[in-house]
């Protein structure tokens, strides 16, 4: 089973896309799907509840068997009422299904496992140490049709922002975001960025060549002068300075930040009072890498619309440059004001300024078809992977054009379109013959 799931090539189909036949090679008392979907505006998961319960089953039936877990749960939010209706009647012994409220972070890996068992995961440390395996919903049903000999050739995304034909569509991995909004017709996009995934944590795309990957959630349209926008847009110098000359200390960014409730040992307010006067003068602060960047600190915390999140990513990098790692993992034990600083997520809409975009977004049947796929060899945690084809050979959707270096942790990639291949360098560069690639 773990080999059918490598060879399919499936990964993490959100976030950072961690190779699911590694994380799937371990022993787990309960196997929990991701259903939150906590990031607003996204609608992938919740309809794919709906419309391929089936198949998310099948997939979850499959991961509890190979890590030999007692218990299988799907965790998704109680207004996904149609999704929880459609789940029951195709639940079997041994699978359950846990409602939870509308609240953002709600599918942080940490906040799940904790809202689902009442075990907290160790600060710096993964799920499977509170004896969890958790993943996507994308990603279970991905394993399903590995079990079926089906690689992943296809993503689900859900196309929004200000883009009236709102919806969620699939569409051939590798597909630009260009000929993606093109074939939604929406062609004009001047003075339009895109935000790859939510609002929160996804970043701001211009360059509308920008393939769409096997972690893609969501293609969302703005006007590149929107707020949320200009702030994702500011520089590491400026959030720098602003944080330097700003900052009160006021501990709003650390009384909201969701590790920090969880016992974590991050204190956004105590690595922005760090940054006061010099990075030189400034002491190590290890507890940076604790940071998952969800963007609560800055979008909602701060009452100056400061970055705590960008100053952790930043420090991250630096530290990491000079060859600082993150402390080992260490057991934790949430603080007592948790239940009560969860944040709705429509309360967080309002403060974004997104009212106007938080529209139906629906599965739609339509099957957007790509003459020319961008196949990025590292869609996935870890190394790149390796071509499997040449320039100007023939291949087939479905077919495996790289493969996992020996060894080495990494995923597969498979055409998304039948066609010739143009170029390989760190991507392969697919054009289907005669038009229409699927």
């Amino acid at each position: 089973m773990l080999k059918l799931i490598k060879e399919a090539g499936v990964v993490g189909a959100g976030g950072a896309g961690f190779p699911t036949h590694v994380k799937a090679d371990s022993q787990a008392e309960i196997v929990i799907v991701n259903g939150a979907e906590c990031e607003p505006l996204l609608r992938v998961d919740q309809l794919l509840m709906v419309h391929e319960a089936p198949l998310l089953i099948r997939g979850l039936k499959a991961l509890v068997q190979v890590t030999g877990a007692r218990r299988g749960i799907i965790a998704l939010k109680k207004k996904y009422q149609e999704a929880i209706e459609t789940l029951t009647t195709h639940l079997e012994d041994g699978l359950e299904l846990f409602v939870i409220d509308d609240y953002y972070p709600a599918g942080d890996e940490h906040v799940l496992v904790y809202e689902v068992t009442g075990r907290a995961v160790p600060q710096g440390g993964l799920p499977i140490q509170a004896g969890c395996l958790v993943q996507n919903v994308e990603t279970v049903i991905n394993v399903a049709n590995a079990i079926d000999g089906k690689a992943v050739t296809d993503k689900c995304i859900t196309v929004g922002g200000e883009f009236t034909a709102r919806q969620t569509v699939r569409v051939p991995v590798g597909t630009s975001y260009a000929a993606v909004l093109d074939a939604l017709g929406m062609s004009d996009l001047t003075g339009k960025v895109a935000i790859n995934g939510g609002p929160m944590m996804g970043a701001v795309v211009s360059d509308w060549s920008t393939p769409v990957t096997k972690t893609t959630k969501g293609i969302l349209v703005f006007p590149e002068d929107h707020s949320l926008v200009q702030e994702k847009m500011l520089s590491s110098h400026e959030v720098f300075r602003l944080a330097r000359a700003v900052c009160v200390q006021c501990r709003y960014c650390t009384d909201l930040c969701p590790r920090y409730l969880l016992g974590h040992q991050l204190e956004p307010h105590m690595t922005m009072r760090g940054i006061k006067y010099s990075l030189a003068d400034m002491e190590p602060n290890p507890s940076v890498f604790l940071c998952t960047e969800c963007g609560l600190c800055e979008q909602y915390a701060c009452i100056f619309g400061l970055s705590p999140r960008m100053v952790n990513s930043q420090l991250k990098k630096i530290y990491t440059q000079a060859g600082m790692k993150p402390r080992p993992a260490k057991d934790t034990t949430p603080i007592p004001m948790w239940e009560y600083r969860k944040l709705p997520v429509k309360r967080l809409i309002s403060r974004l300024g997104i009212e106007q975009y938080n529209q139906p977004a629906p599965l739609t049947d339509l099957v957007i078809q790509s003459d020319l796929v961008v196949l990025p060899l590292k869609q996935h945690v870890g190394v790149p992977a390796e071509p499997l084809v040449a320039k100007g050979q023939q291949v087939t959707r479905g077919q495996q054009v790289a493969k996992v270096p020996e060894g080495k942790l990494g995923a597969a990639v498979h055409s998304s379109i039948s066609g010739t291949v143009e170029d390989v360098t760190d991507r392969i560069v697919i054009r289907a013959n005669g038009g229409g690639g699927r």
